[in-house]
């Protein structure tokens, strides 16, 4: 008899096999419809991307002009004796228009200023 029970200790218990195989089956599953998506990130990356490396150009050319102006503000800033007002009309010009308030204080777009060639234009058109 006790040989019988020892055989019957030696036998697998199968309900924790069982058990064990679905866990198993299941991290599968789950790392399965992981990978599933993989291909679909992967492309909305890759879209988003494309899209990033078609402004990068413009991006550059416009730090670059940015640059540029700020190298030459401060050269006159540096160069010239220029009053505190000419400087903010010549930061003005560069910026386009600015607001100001009037008595009301209500805002009111001030237009930038025409630049030399602009002038000389008008005063051309307006003597033919």
């Amino acid at each position: 008899m006790t040989s019988r029970m020892d055989w019957k200790e030696l036998e697998p218990d199968n309900s924790k096999i069982s058990q064990d195989l679905r866990e198993i089956q299941k991290t599968v599953q789950d790392y399965g419809h992981r990978l599933v998506h993989i291909p679909m990130k992967i492309e909305n990356l890759s879209q988003k991307i494309d899209e990033i490396l078609k402004i990068l150009p413009d991006l550059q050319k416009g730090l670059t002009d940015l640059k540029t102006e700020v190298a030459y503000l401060k050269k006159n800033q540096r160069d010239s004796s220029e009053t505190s007002k000419s400087r903010q009309e010549l930061i003005r010009d560069t910026l386009g228009t600015v607001p100001l308030l009037h008595q009301k204080e209500k805002a009111m777009e001030v237009p930038k200023p025409k630049t030399r060639d602009e002038r000389i234009r008008e005063v051309i058109n307006a003597i033919k």
